[in-house]
C-alpha cells in the first residue's frame, strides 16, 4: 500500500479542540461557578500539551475495495450501519488513515484531572480528524472536480465496534508512527484513532456528520432505519450481573434511579422533555464498574462495546460532570448526576446529607475540597431550579 505520513498543524488544531472539551465537559467560561473547575482543566491541558505529537499515516483506496456495504482490505473487512446506504457507484476512492496524538500519560492520581485528561486527548484526536479531511480536501484539490470528502467512518462511530481498531492497526506498519502499537489495542505511549474518508461524487450520498454518535431513532430513521439500543431495565440489570457489579452497587443504581426518574417524571409534566428510557438505563448502569479505578470511564466502555454508545456518553461523565444552572434545559446528564449525589449507598438522603458525608470524608484524608464545594453549589442551585419548576420540594417528592 502507498503510505503516507503527515503532520498535521497543532495552531490549526488546538483552538477546535479547546472548543469540542468545552463542549464535552460543560464547563462554561463565562460562568463564575465554573472558573476554579476550568483552570483545574486548563492547567491538565497545560501538563499534557508538550507531549502531543499529531501525526497521521494515509493510505489511498481504489473505489473497488468498496463493494456489498464493506470496506474490503488486505487482512480485515470493515462496515458499519452507514455503508449500507453508500452506492460503490458514487465512490471515487477511500482514504485509509491511523492518527497519532503522541504520548500522552498525564502524572497524576487525581481522579477528576484523570478525567479531563481523557476528555482533552479524545478533544485533540476529533479536532486532528477534522483537520485531517481538510488536508484531503487541499491535496485532491477534490472541490474543483466536484468531488465531495466525508466526515470519518470509523471504530466507536456510525455503529462500528470500537474494537476495529485492533484490525486497522495490523493493516499498516505503525512503526511509521515511532513507536509499537500492541494487538489488543492498547498503546505503549501514543493514543491513536482510525478511519475511512469517502471521496464521493456527490455529498448527498453521505449520512450528516451529527449521525455519528446516533445509533438510530426508536422509530428507524431516513438515512440508515437503524434502532435505538438503549437496554431495557431487565437487559441493564442482566449486564450489572454478568459484568460481576456487587449487590451492594446494584442496589444504589436502583435508588439513584428511582431518584432520577422522578424528577425526570415531574419535569415532563410541566413540559420539559426527559427521555426517561435514555435516564433510566443509564441510572441503572451508572456505577456498573464501581469497584474499578475511574469507574466512569471503565463503565463506558463496557457500555460501548456492547452497543450503548449514548448510554456510555452519560456514565462516562457522571462523576465529574459541571452543569450550569443558569441553562434552560434540564437534560439526563443532569439529572442522573444530581440523583447520583442525593443517594448514600441505597437511600435517598437528599443533597445536603449526601454532600456533607462526601465533605466530611475528604476532610479527614486531608484531601482538598474546593472541588466538591463547586459542584455542591451548582447542584444546588440546579435542585433549586427543579422544585421551582415542578412547585414541589424533591425531599417531597421523593415520600
Amino acid at each position: 500500500m502507498n503510505k503516507t505520513l503527515i503532520k498535521l498543524n497543532y495552531n490549526e488544531t488546538e483552538p477546535i479542540a479547546r472548543e469540542l472539551f468545552i463542549k464535552a465537559s460543560s464547563l462554561c467560561p463565562s460562568s463564575q461557578n465554573h472558573k476554579v473547575l476550568l483552570e483545574e482543566a486548563l492547567q491538565v491541558f497545560l501538563d499534557c500539551k508538550s507531549d502531543f505529537n499529531i501525526e497521521a499515516i494515509i493510505v489511498p483506496l481504489k473505489s473497488n475495495t468498496f463493494f456489498d456495504s464493506i470496506i474490503h482490505m488486505t487482512k480485515s473487512d470493515f462496515s458499519c450501519t452507514a455503508f449500507e446506504q453508500i452506492s460503490k457507484d458514487d465512490v471515487v476512492m477511500i482514504y485509509f488513515y491511523i492518527l497519532s496524538l503522541g504520548e500522552c500519560r498525564p502524572d497524576t492520581k487525581n481522579k477528576a484531572e484523570q478525567y479531563y485528561a481523557e476528555l482533552w486527548i479524545n478533544s485533540f484526536l476529533e479536532a486532528g480528524r477534522q483537520v485531517l479531511r481538510k488536508e484531503i480536501e487541499k491535496a485532491e484539490s477534490l472541490n474543483k472536480k466536484g468531488h465531495y470528502v466525508s466526515c470519518s467512518f470509523g471504530p466507536g462511530s456510525y455503529g462500528m465496534s470500537p474494537d476495529k481498531i485492533t484490525d486497522m492497526l495490523e493493516e499498516i506498519d505503525n512503526s511509521m508512527l515511532g513507536r509499537a502499537i500492541n494487538r489488543d489495542g492498547t498503546f505503549s505511549k501514543k493514543r491513536v484513532s482510525g478511519g475511512f474518508f469517502f471521496v464521493t461524487k456527490s455529498e448527498g450520498v453521505l449520512p450528516p456528520l451529527e449521525c455519528r454518535d446516533c445509533i438510530g431513532h426508536e422509530k428507524g430513521c431516513l438515512f440508515c432505519g437503524g434502532k435505538n439500543l438503549i437496554p431495557s431495565r431487565n437487559a441493564c440489570m442482566e449486564l450489572l450481573h454478568s459484568y460481576g457489579t456487587p449487590q451492594h452497587v446494584v442496589k444504589h443504581c436502583l435508588a439513584v434511579t428511582d431518584t432520577a426518574l422522578r424528577m425526570a417524571e415531574a419535569l415532563n409534566l410541566k413540559g420539559h422533555k426527559i427521555n426517561i428510557p435514555l435516564l433510566e438505563a443509564s441510572a441503572l448502569l451508572h456505577d456498573i464498574a464501581r469497584v474499578e479505578e475511574n469507574h466512569g470511564v471503565k463503565g463506558a466502555i463496557v457500555l460501548e462495546k456492547s452497543g450503548y454508545r449514548q448510554v456510555a456518553k452519560l456514565v462516562r461523565g457522571h462523576m465529574y460532570y459541571a452543569t450550569d444552572p443558569e441553562k434552560s434545559e434540564i437534560t439526563e446528564q443532569d439529572l442522573l448526576c444530581l440523583a447520583d449525589r442525593m443517594v448514600r449507598e441505597d437511600e435517598y438522603v437528599g443533597l445536603d446529607i449526601r454532600m456533607r458525608t462526601v465533605l466530611e470524608k475528604l476532610i479527614a484524608l486531608g484531601v482538598d475540597t474546593d472541588r466538591v464545594r463547586h459542584r455542591l453549589e451548582e447542584n444546588q442551585r440546579l435542585k433549586e431550579k427543579i422544585e421551582q419548576i415542578i412547585g414541589t420540594s424533591i425531599d417531597t417528592l421523593m415520600k
